[in-house]
């Protein structure tokens, strides 16, 4: 596998991302707290707006524009001074819907700073993909980049569509929810996805091939529209809705078919990866897996139709692609390329930490979204939940305060 070395300009941001996500694990337990104990001044649903638009944008994007930008593209185009401009302006919008939907929810400041936000990841897009086009990256990292940022700029038709339906006061509650739909299906299973394995089959080496690669990115690309098609099965929608979702599920299939493909391809040359590093990567790829099975599952109507109103299900989800599959997939990736070199206990301690609540929460989420099946007092979840939150910010404390602590010695 190939190796580099990070950066001091990727160490920076890195190093602000990771805080960024003990920031949001701090947003989770506060909600898992007001549950249980009611705090004064707190709105639930405005605090949540928060928590979500934070983990998006501060962490996530955040992450992946800055390890994109320093592991893809060469030093002559990661070394342009519009690359730090743009990180801080999705810093600066992101932590602004931070301070202001707590206190506004869904009002002025809040959507100046969302707008801010979309406009940053706009100009990131046209001028990285511009880069990546010039530089001659391996085809499968370029179609897989570029099919990220095309999936994060088409997934801002969501907000967008809310803010009009808010602004004529328009209270359908299909279209509310399918545009939210697209907004989250656009952004976990095309950006955070696609991102992912750009990183991943960028820094495979010539032992893995590149026609099993290619083949992988084509159809993983391929199926991010149809799939999408999915989301909108719990409403009984249209004959042509329904093709396409079929469509989209035979394209699941395929992707699963490639992956194993592709894992069985660099199997043997994944086994000189850290031990911790390797662990943690297998399960984030064990996570795709799973969220992979899930979302095939969603044609079957009797599923798809719990699943679209069982919000401890849907929550499950939502956690197992961005805590499972991204944030393990970053951890693994950082670990690999020598981040924490020399924190490597602090770090690995807070990462297992970070996996054991992890595990803890999403069998929790499934349990409550399965009452028929786990005859658990329902008392006890929100207590399980609110400890699974305690554990996941002890986790990423331990990880974040090891990268301020590596940033301090390597600059």
């Amino acid at each position: 596998m190939k190796r580099a070395n990070t950066g001091a300009m990727e160490r920076k941001w890195i190093t602000i991302a990771l805080i960024n996500l003990m920031i949001v694990a701090l947003l989770g337990l506060l909600l898992r707290t007001n549950v249980l104990f009611p705090l004064p001044g707190i709105n639930f649903g405005n605090w949540l707006f928060a928590h979500t638009h934070f983990a998006f944008g501060g962490w996530i994007t955040l992450c992946l524009f800055t390890l994109l930008t320093y592991r893809l593209l060469p030093p002559g185009y990661s070394s342009k001074r519009i690359y730090p401009c743009l990180l801080a302006g999705v810093l600066i919008s992101s932590v602004g819907m931070l301070i202001s939907f707590p206190f506004q929810g869904y009002a002025l400041f809040s959507i100046i700073f969302s707008t801010l936000f979309i406009v940053c990841t706009w100009v990131f897009e046209w001028i990285f993909v511009r880069d990546l086009l010039k530089a001659g990256v391996e085809r499968s990292v370029t179609l897989l980049a570029t099919g990220s940022m095309v999936s994060l700029a088409l997934s801002a038709v969501g907000p967008f569509y809310l803010a009009y339906m808010m602004a004529n006061h328009q209270k359908d509650t299909v279209l509310y929810h399918d545009a939210v739909y697209t907004y989250l299906h656009l952004q976990y299973n095309g950006f955070f996805t696609l991102g992912v394995f750009a990183l991943f089959c960028h820094h495979l080496g010539p032992a893995a091939a590149e026609k099993v690669r290619y083949r992988f990115a084509v159809v993983l690309c391929a199926a991010v529209l149809p799939t999408m098609f999915l989301s909108y099965l719990w409403h009984q929608p249209p004959v042509g809705i329904r093709v396409a979702a079929g469509v989209g599920s035979a394209l699941l299939l395929l992707v699963l078919a490639r992956f194993a493909e592709m894992a069985r391809s660099v199997k043997a040359e994944l086994y000189g990866v850290n031990p911790l590093a390797r662990r943690i990567g297998a399960l984030a790829l064990i996570a795709f897996a799973l969220k992979t099975i899930a979302q095939l599952l969603t044609i079957f109507p009797a599923i798809g139709d719990a699943v679209c109103t069982n919000r401890p299900v849907i929550i499950m989800y939502l956690h197992l692609v961005m805590l499972g599959f991204v944030t393990l997939y970053i951890f693994a990736q950082l670990l690999y390329a020598g981040y924490f070199t020399t924190v490597k206990v602090l770090a690995g301690l807070g990462m297992i930490v970070f996996v054991i609540a992890l595990v803890f929460n999403e069998v929790l989420l499934l349990m409550q979204g399965l009452p028929g099946v786990f005859k658990v007092p329902l008392e006890v979840y929100p207590w399980g939940l609110w400890l699974a939150a305690i554990g996941l910010v002890a986790g990423t404390g331990m990880v974040a305060l090891a990268a301020v602590r590596y940033f301090v010695k390597r600059g």
